[in-house]
């Protein structure tokens, strides 16, 4: 028999995706269900907004309310969030006070959210805050006493594709030739100096594709290019009790690339590592 996410018929399934474009976030919200019950609690949702009739019809939570920053989105030209987002707004009188999204970055919360939530739920969203450590204090203050802090995100910046690219290849080149059809090589990005990954991108299109590239692995504020060392440390050394900080999505390395990577990054090892899952709690 065929497994569908959270007990969801084929039907709700291609629902989902068709209007709200959800994809992995169902199974994420699944892995979240194996470690805390949602049913019946109060949950803040750290960048997005799961739609109610999945999470207060189907899932049975208390309430929701969803934290998001739009200028990720409108800097990487993500219309269908928008879109997931038009949908919620609306619902946001359908489900009178159980449902709420706050357009604002988790750091700028208010404090009369403070000790209001049973669980933190923030999925794809770590690699993305560039301050993570204060974002962790407002979670841990937007908490009940004994409350809990789920999460799951990759790619991070140590993994092969960390670079985390919004866009591809613009189809003004044929990317059926060989030096056309990628933009990095797997840990390209940190094997290459800024200065030669733009040589190399140069050769092998344009100066205003390289120079996009450029801008959104090495200067643009949409990752915080922290390692996967960085995420435990930041977890270690906050106010949250850690009870998992599990890698994910592990992935095949070469012996010559992880050693040259612990050559220039000699502090770091986990390059094969693409994502945390972690529980916290207050």
């Amino acid at each position: 028999m065929q497994h569908f996410p959270l007990g969801l018929t084929q039907e709700q399934l291609e629902h989902y995706k068709k209007v709200y474009s959800i994809t992995y976030h169902l199974n994420y919200l699944e892995c979240c269900l194996q470690y805390i019950p949602l049913k019946s609690i109060d949950v803040l949702e750290v960048g997005g907004g799961l739609p109610p009739s999945l999470v207060l019809d189907h899932l049975g939570c208390n309430s929701w309310t969803g934290v998001e920053e739009l200028s990720y989105y409108r800097e990487a030209g993500y219309d269908y969030h928008f879109h997931r987002n038009d949908q919620n707004v609306s619902a946001q009188m359908e489900y009178a006070g159980r449902y709420k999204l706050l357009f604002m970055r988790i750091e700028e919360i208010p404090e009369d959210h403070f000790g209001k939530y049973d669980l933190v739920f923030s999925i794809a969203s770590f690699e993305h805050m560039d301050r993570l450590p204060l974002a962790l204090e407002k979670m841990f203050h937007c908490l009940k006493p004994g409350g809990k802090l789920f999460t799951m995100f990759s790619p991070i910046w140590s993994a092969f594709d960390g670079h985390h690219l919004p866009i591809g290849i613009p189809d003004r080149f044929d990317k059926s030739l060989e030096h056309q059809n990628y933009i990095f090589r797997p840990w390209g990005h940190l094997l290459q100096t800024r200065t030669k990954a733009y040589l190399d991108l140069l050769a092998r299109f344009d100066c205003r594709f390289a120079e996009e590239i450029i801008y959104y692995t090495y200067n643009s504020n949409q990752i915080n290019r922290y390692f996967s060392e960085d995420y435990i440390n930041i977890f270690r050394h906050s106010r949250f009790q850690v009870e998992l900080c599990q890698p994910t999505f592990i992935s095949p390395i070469d012996n010559e690339i992880q050693f040259e990577l612990e050559r220039r990054y000699p502090d770091y090892r986990l390059f094969n590592n693409n994502g945390i899952l972690g529980i916290l709690s207050k």
